[in-house]
């Protein structure tokens, strides 16, 4: 290991601080400026031997609330706490490895600063990390658009989604080694067009993509403040129940109340007089519709389902697509699954729900469902619009305690209000429940970890932006022109040399 390998896997732990909670933004393009200029200066094997030690460093570091969840909350052995961690941490550490072979390779081959940072490597680094976002279930977790959801860089996400955030930092890294590293000439043209991007990307702010209906609604987000240790204990059952059951005091005349995900810890199926009861009271209440995440069993199969469920004006209930792989389906041999189950660990598959489903309504307008992690995948989230109104998720991130899990989480699910031009209403067990404008700004959030009525008006809007339209296909369509170009500007630059 030299000092490269040292240096690089600092990076990977400063990269980390792009996020929330700490929200340096700028350290994500100064962090792959600084991997763009090794690609340039060391070879192809020691370059992807760099990137995945920053890969590794910033995952290890960065998912250490994955312990919480698996020893903590979940009673697992430490040592198999850590070697998942260390597993999951690997194998994204390896996009990363490729990542930059393929970028230092490109610039053995063509020996163009200037074609490798501003075409070639942007490219490469969006394709991966879009790659990464759906294969083998994807996991996009510190994409590097998302730590751009409070900078202007964010204005991009309406046009092409959050991997087309990516690609501009890609480019903004790219011109920043440039700088760094071209001739007086190649610096000052690199700086001209940095300062283009920034003022590009300032007044991307100034167009409105979508319009409100002018019709603004009254919204109560129920926060519980349970804690998952103390969820299906027994003896907090009829608290539990007795607690939501309260909370629709305080949203009374609201036009919408929700609830988070699995707020009722049991099976709809058996909990049917106490959603009765709730029924009552919301007409009583005078509230249009209450949203709730509850586990429901599917009579034909006995299959246990997580679920939001619609009472009121609209009853539909919308089951979660996007399962979490060991969480909520168990891609393993049944001696593993029996092994998981003898030391108390969660083994049991859930049904996935369909791709296509219900959307619950609202004063006649449609509401786009997702539930837990769902949100971070912006481009299944698409199939609603754009006839949704307004986006709504149910979370229960309590799994990972009072860790940066929960911010992180709320820092991607943000990026879908940019990127579809709605507000977002978030219901959390324990944080970060909030009402998002459709720029992304907070409007409102409750305190974490404590019980709340979190309530506010939202204005159901109309329109679609470009990544609506579009969806990934423009921004991934855009960065494999550029390597063709980048190929055939490469290979006749080599040719006339």
């Amino acid at each position: 290991m030299n000092r490269h390998h040292l240096v690089s896997s600092f990076v990977g732990a400063l990269f980390l601080l792009a996020f929330e909670p700490f929200g340096v933004s700028i350290l994500a393009v100064v962090s792959i400026g600084y991997l763009f200029i090794l690609c340039l200066t060391q070879p192809p094997k020691i370059v992807a031997q760099c990137y995945f030690c920053f890969g590794l460093i910033l995952f290890a570091s960065g998912l250490y609330w994955l312990y919480i969840s698996i020893h903590t909350v979940s009673g697992g052995p430490i040592w198999l706490a850590i070697l998942l961690i260390a597993i999951l941490s690997v194998f994204m550490a390896l996009y990363y490895a490729i990542t930059g072979y393929l970028i230092s390779y490109s610039y053995t081959k063509f020996q163009s600063k200037s074609l490798t940072l501003l075409i070639i490597a942007p490219s490469i680094w969006g394709l991966i990390e879009w790659v990464r976002g759906w294969l083998l279930s994807g996991f996009p977790w510190f994409s590097v658009g998302y730590s751009q959801t409070n900078t202007y860089l964010s204005n991009w996400a309406p046009i092409g989604g959050i991997y087309m955030v990516t690609w501009v930092c890609g480019i903004c890294a790219g011109l920043l080694a440039l700088i760094y590293l071209g001739n007086k000439q190649q610096s000052y043209k690199g700086a001209g067009v940095l300062i283009a991007v920034i003022i590009v990307s300032l007044l991307l702010g100034t167009f409105s993509w979508t319009q409100s209906t002018g019709e603004k609604l009254t919204v109560s987000l129920v926060q519980g403040g349970v804690q998952q240790e103390k969820k299906w204990l027994p003896s907090e059952f009829r608290k539990t129940l007795d607690l939501y059951k309260s909370s629709l005091a305080a949203a009374s005349k609201s036009d919408l109340v929700v609830w988070p995900e699995v707020a009722i810890p049991g099976i709809a199926a058996n909990v049917e007089p106490y959603l009765d009861d709730v029924r009552k009271i919301i007409k009583d209440n005078k509230i249009q519709l209450l949203l709730l995440g509850i586990l429901t069993s599917d009579k034909a199969s006995g299959k246990i389902r997580n679920s939001m469920i619609a009472i009121g004006s609209n009853d539909v209930v919308y089951h979660k697509r996007h399962l979490l792989p060991f969480g909520e389906y168990f891609p393993v041999p049944d001696l593993v699954r029996s092994w998981l189950q003898s030391i108390g660990l969660p083994n049991r598959d859930i049904e996935r729900g369909k791709t296509v489903q219900s959307m619950p309504r609202v004063s006649n307008f449609l509401i786009a469902p997702s539930i837990c992690y769902e949100d971070i995948f912006g481009s299944e989230q698409l199939g609603y619009f754009p006839k949704a109104n307004v986006l709504v998720n149910i979370t229960n991130n309590a799994w990972f305690g009072k860790s940066f899990a929960s911010e992180q989480h709320f820092q991607m699910s943000r990026m879908r209000a940019i990127e579809t031009g709605r507000y977002l209403l978030r219901a959390t067990n324990t944080g970060v429940t909030a009402i998002v404008g459709p720029n992304g700004t907070v409007q409102k959030h409750a305190e974490s970890f404590k019980f709340s009525v979190l309530s506010g008006t939202f204005e159901a809007m109309i329109g679609s932006t470009p990544y609506i339209k579009y969806g990934d296909s423009l921004i991934v369509i855009l960065m494999i022109l550029n390597l063709f170009l980048g190929y055939f500007w490469g290979r006749n630059r080599i040719k006339y040399r």
